[in-house]
């Protein structure tokens, strides 16, 4: 691919980023991404066959942009595994752009079957991967009865509300939320 046509797509990807994030899948067109990207919509199609692959770019290039920081966190023999939490959940306050819920939405409801299981299967590999890594390595036991699986499963449904793009300023901050999830809200131990 050369220099010019590289450009082209990172800067329609840059766009078709920012419309998604701001309007959800549905709402957004490759018209409206066309006409922000400056470029022509059948030079669009020239790049991406249709909505649904532009779409399938910006999520690859988020979770791998998002993944390379998540992996530095988890291989970072420096931290206990709390800093691990709270440095794994500002990442992804600050580096997912997407509201979690609203993506998962869109996955689930506007995406071919065939769409949804390769952007699942790039997310577990992006995301939950490095972090049931993380409860697997734990310097802390895990509760009995319970597994890192699902502890990786209730941590991202727990932050999922504080990491939503309208949610930057919460009443809790990433730490406080951490703290709650790891030693929950009981003044006495078990």
């Amino acid at each position: 691919m050369d220099k010019d046509t590289k450009n082209t797509r990172a800067r329609i990807i840059q766009i078709a980023t920012r419309l998604f994030m701001d309007h959800g899948y549905q709402s957004t067109s490759t018209r409206q991404i066309a006409k922000l990207a400056e470029v022509t919509q059948p030079n669009l199609y020239h790049h991406f066959k249709n909505k649904e692959e532009v779409y399938v770019g910006v999520i690859e290039n988020l979770l791998s942009d998002v993944n390379e920081a998540l992996l530095t966190i988890v291989d970072d023999h420096t931290l206990d595994t709390i800093s691990k939490l709270q440095a794994f959940a500002e990442c992804l306050k600050t580096k997912h752009p997407f509201d979690f819920d609203l993506m998962m939405h869109d996955f689930q409801t506007k995406l071919t079957k065939e769409t949804q299981l390769k952007l699942f299967m790039l997310w577990n590999q992006s995301y939950k991967a490095p972090l049931l890594r993380l409860f697997e390595e734990s310097d802390f036991l895990i509760r009995t009865g319970l597994s890192p699986e699902i502890a990786t499963t209730h941590f991202l449904n727990t932050l999922s509300p504080y990491i939503k793009t309208e949610q930057r300023e919460s009443a809790l901050s990433i730490n406080q939320v951490v703290d709650l999830f790891v030693y929950g809200i009981s003044e006495n131990e078990q």
